[in-house]
């Protein structure tokens, strides 16, 4: 009865993280449409970061968790929040030149990106199978970027999808070891009013905010969307820990082509399934070989 209970928990668990999976897939192709619509980065993010905050904050309030980071890492909060909208930037701008599949492929090469760093810096000895996901994650990217041809992904797509690598592995880094103190959701919650402040300066100083107009209605689902990830996210955290966490959420990537090719209507090459399964299967050999440590650091969420 102990172990069939056990069963039932673990699957519960591993439950939640792949919804959580599945409810990030829907934020990138909401964000596709709002692309596809031309209403640009600045006022879609702004909008769908802002309405993701404050939803975050409530679940805090409910929870009974903290609303604020500690003394002296707030701050630090709010600045991860400038990068994270930078890194989402990148990602919006990639996919009004590319379609949903090429660059949510393109983009999970960045638990190999995470691991080369840290291997380069001392922080994680390196091992065959991080190679191999390295290898994996490298070969995949080319074979997306190559293969699917300017209809998939432009030039200036794929530029903007590894400068979106590029900024979330960088936030992926420094929020570990910048918020050591700081709740898991309450990081989650800031980094979201972080990255809206910082669109909604940008769309002041520039003149660039726009009345969302037909873009809405999916702006506002991105928002829910986003703050019900979050939450599902650190959840799973809390439940299966961090490594296993971000293996199941390389299934992001999956669900988001199989849901814009429902919705969306787009389709995914030969060559791109190719790419995007050794891509996956890169940032599952990473997840799966993150040392112990890993269990006990804040870990940062997908876009």
């Amino acid at each position: 009865m102990r172990t069939r209970a056990r069963d039932d928990s673990r699957h519960r668990d591993f439950a939640i993280a792949t919804t959580g999976a599945l409810v990030y897939g829907t934020t990138i192709v909401f964000s596709r449409i709002v692309a596809k619509n031309g209403l640009g980065p600045v006022t879609a993010l702004a909008m769908r970061f802002a309405i993701a905050g404050i939803l975050l904050v409530g679940v805090l309030v409910v929870l009974r968790r903290p609303v604020l980071p500690p003394n002296g890492e707030r701050v630090r909060a709010v600045l991860l929040g400038v990068l994270y909208a930078s890194e989402s930037s990148c990602f919006f701008i990639a996919l009004e030149h590319g379609t949903t599949a090429a660059v949510a492929l393109l983009f999970y090469v960045y638990p190999a990106v995470v691991a080369t760093v840290e291997i380069v810096i001392g922080a994680l000895a390196p091992r065959r199978s991080t190679f191999l996901a390295i290898a994996l994650s490298t070969a995949g990217a080319v074979v997306v970027a190559v293969g699917g041809g300017s209809v998939s992904i432009s030039a200036t797509g794929i530029v903007f999808a590894m400068g979106a690598v590029v900024c979330f592995t960088t936030y992926a880094l420094a929020s570990a070891r910048l918020l050591p103190r700081t709740d898991a959701l309450t990081s989650a919650a800031w980094t979201a009013i972080g990255a809206s402040s910082t669109m909604l300066v940008v769309g002041v100083c520039t003149g660039s905010l726009r009345a969302p107009g037909e873009s809405t209605a999916p702006i506002v689902a991105n928002g829910i969307a986003t703050a019900t990830a979050f939450t599902l996210f650190f959840v799973a955290v809390g439940r299966i820990g961090a490594s296993r966490t971000s293996v199941v959420m390389t299934l992001e990537a999956a669900f988001a082509v199989v849901l814009a090719a429902i919705f969306l209507n787009e389709s995914l090459r030969w060559l791109e399934l190719v790419g995007g399964a050794a891509v996956l299967a890169g940032a599952a050999v990473a997840g799966l070989v993150i040392p112990e440590r890993a269990e006990e650091v804040a870990v940062a969420e997908p876009p």
